[in-house]
């Protein structure tokens, strides 16, 4: 089955099929994760701190992570934050904090990881909304936690990064970033990443991801969801931008072009491939998940210069 004919499977699925599926998935990618991989999770318990706070906005009440430093600065602290992956449907999880642990000490951010609302439950364009209204808050969030509103920079993981391209482009929000880094993102949702060929099961997977966050195909060609289709007239105004990619990742390419579109938009641009690895290396602690990590710090650092 190619992709044309998996999604047209898709529209026959009821909501309460739909969610059956997007509920196996979350638990099936859970029992995944590795040992190894839980027991570093803890590694930085002793050194950072992880409160879990509602904040109420104009959307509604978000759920968000305060991520930092049990031993920090009383001045005012540069800010990161943080958007998640997993398809628009996967839930956060212990490896985003533990990313967010390891970016509080590398950099010294205060951190603030937000958990936006889930497809299919909420299909487009909840979790942009939730973000805009988030953002729009970010200032009085800042000044609670000793954040620097002037510093904040953002940091989107695979669909995360997808979602902060899309809530910049709409520029429905009052708050503007110093700069956006964008990791693994997909960037075309419209095009086949499969070149037409048959899916396998990963294939699949994706494909249930996207029909869940876009239940009508045309709304995968607005720019606020493939980005990379967007003119690069559009683009012009938006924040600096670094775009991280994995060599091993079929979303590899589409994040090129819309690096490209930046470009010739006029937005200060930098582009890093990590030619040896997968999707999700940053987070997921494999390939050269230590050099990205690195990486993704030292453009933090160059930003608050």
């Amino acid at each position: 089955m190619n992709r044309k004919e998996f999604i047209e499977s898709c529209r026959d699925l009821s909501e309460a099929e739909l969610l059956e599926i997007a509920v196996r998935a979350r638990t099936m990618a859970e029992k995944r994760v590795p040992e190894e991989m839980t027991a570093l999770f803890r590694r930085l318990d002793d050194v950072t701190e992880v409160e879990e706070i509602q904040v109420e906005t104009a959307w509604g009440s978000s759920h968000v992570y305060v991520v930092q430093e049990k031993e920090h600065s009383t001045d005012k602290r540069p800010v990161l934050v943080n958007v998640h992956g997993g398809g628009w449907t996967m839930p956060h999880t212990e490896r985003d904090t533990y990313f967010c642990r390891r970016m509080a000490v590398r950099t010294g951010c205060l951190i603030f990881d937000a958990d936006y609302v889930l497809a299919p439950e909420y299909p487009y364009p909840a979790a942009l909304e939730e973000l805009e209204a988030l953002f729009d808050k970010l200032p009085e969030l800042c000044k609670q936690y000793g954040g620097d509103p002037e510093r904040v920079i953002l940091c989107g993981q695979s669909a995360g990064g997808n979602l902060l391209g899309g809530v910049l482009w709409r520029g429905k929000t009052k708050f503007q970033p110093l700069a956006q880094i964008l990791c693994y993102l997909p960037a075309d949702n419209y095009n086949d990443h499969f070149g037409g060929g048959e899916l396998d099961e990963r294939g699949m997977s994706t494909e249930y991801y996207g029909f869940f966050y876009n239940r009508v195909f045309e709304e995968r060609a607005n720019f606020d969801v493939s980005l990379a289709l967007t003119p690069s007239e559009e683009l012009r105004g938006l924040p600096p931008t670094d775009i991280v990619t994995a060599g091993k990742d079929n979303l590899v390419e589409e994040a090129l072009r819309y690096t490209k579109q930046l470009e010739a938009a006029g937005v200060p641009i930098t582009y890093h491939c990590f030619e040896n690895s997968r999707h999700g290396f940053l987070v997921n602690l494999y390939d050269e998940w230590q050099e990205g990590e690195s990486y993704v710090a030292e453009r933090v650092a160059a930003h608050l210069k």
